[in-house]
């Protein structure tokens, strides 16, 4: 594409994409080397990256974090849009693709597909979204609606008993995701592996992560959460609600340990999203969380038209770990 080269990402073109990062989106929003290796050399699931160079510096990439997804009975991989941007010098208009474009479709021709990524999705920006919509078959899944419930200040609190911290997951968080996935027609498959990079591995998201176990020690459920800016400044956003709706005790149990942990924070209110679909949507409800309508639109590339933006948005178990959003 004229005197521009796309590719995938190199090792050492890192440091030259970071520096155009920041430059785009500012100091405040710059990418440490840190917050780069966890997020796509550290990803258990791999990583996807593409750049544009010009003159031998990066001035563009579409990037997106994948994730092992258990979908029609097998393993498939969906990826997260992230990190995606050209420098402002290099843009086009809406009446061409541009150069930002380019390179996605570059990512899709190198992954994307029935038998290799079958979905990449993602939470746009307005111009973002323009673009995908018009140019790579972005589909709305959903408007986001949030689940937030204020918190009243108090003291410290003591975590309610059968409730524990968790400072690692190891096999039993396969053994819980087995007993959730009969549920989800598809999710991301949430094994140690997985839930120990998202949750706790992040140099700069690492999240407090609450478990119950059974009287034989096996972990039954656990939820996640940070303080983060999540529709407002410094909530305490649940990151990971994963718990069998078939065990509602669990959940009672989990819900208290997060007001408690999250109240003793100083955090003004918990807030979270579960799919409509999901039992534990009417659930949170029922214990005074009030649905909120967001600015936040997940939008999809599918590669198998059965599993189109209609069909995930009544069947995909998500929570905000499956995002960058906290």
């Amino acid at each position: 594409m004229g005197d521009y080269t796309i590719r995938e990402l190199q090792e050492g073109d890192v440091e030259s994409l970071l520096a155009a990062f920041a430059h785009t989106f500012g100091s405040h929003a710059a990418r440490t080397r840190a917050e780069w290796e966890w997020a796509f050399a550290k990803n258990p699931a791999g990583r996807r990256a593409f750049v544009a160079l010009h003159s031998g510096n990066v001035v563009g990439q579409f990037a997106a974090i994948p994730e092992r997804v258990w979908l029609d009975g097998r393993e498939r991989i969906f990826a997260q849009g992230v990190d995606s941007f050209v420098l402002p010098e290099h843009r086009a208009g809406l009446k061409r693709p541009g150069l930002f474009v380019e390179i996605a479709r570059a990512c899709f021709a190198a992954y994307g597909g029935r038998e290799r990524d079958l979905v990449y999705y993602g939470l746009p920006v307005e111009q973002a979204w323009r673009i995908g919509k018009r140019f790579l078959g972005y589909e709305v899944v959903r408007t986001e609606l949030a689940l937030a419930r204020t918190l009243e200040p108090g003291p410290s609190a003591v975590l309610p008993r059968g409730v524990e911290r968790l400072t690692r997951l190891d096999e039993q968080a396969k053994w819980l995701w087995d007993r959730c996935a009969s549920e989800w027609p598809a999710s991301a498959i949430r094994d140690a592996a997985h839930l120990n990079w998202r949750l706790l591995d992040s140099p700069t998201r690492r999240c407090e992560v609450l478990g119950v176990r059974d009287a034989q020690g096996v972990l039954r459920g656990l939820v996640a959460w940070r303080r983060a800016n999540f529709l407002l400044d410094g909530l305490g956003v649940i990151v990971e609600w994963f718990v069998p709706s078939s065990e509602p005790e669990v959940g009672e149990l989990l819900l208290a340990g997060l007001l408690a942990s999250a109240t003793a924070s100083g955090a003004p209110a918990v807030a979270g999203i579960v799919p409509p679909w999901s039992p534990w949507f009417a659930w949170f409800q029922e214990r005074d969380f009030r649905a909120h309508p967001t600015d936040y639109r997940m939008a999809a590339v599918t590669f198998e038209r059965r599993f189109d933006a209609a069909w995930l948005a009544a069947n995909w178990w998500y929570q905000l770990s499956d995002t960058d959003l906290v």
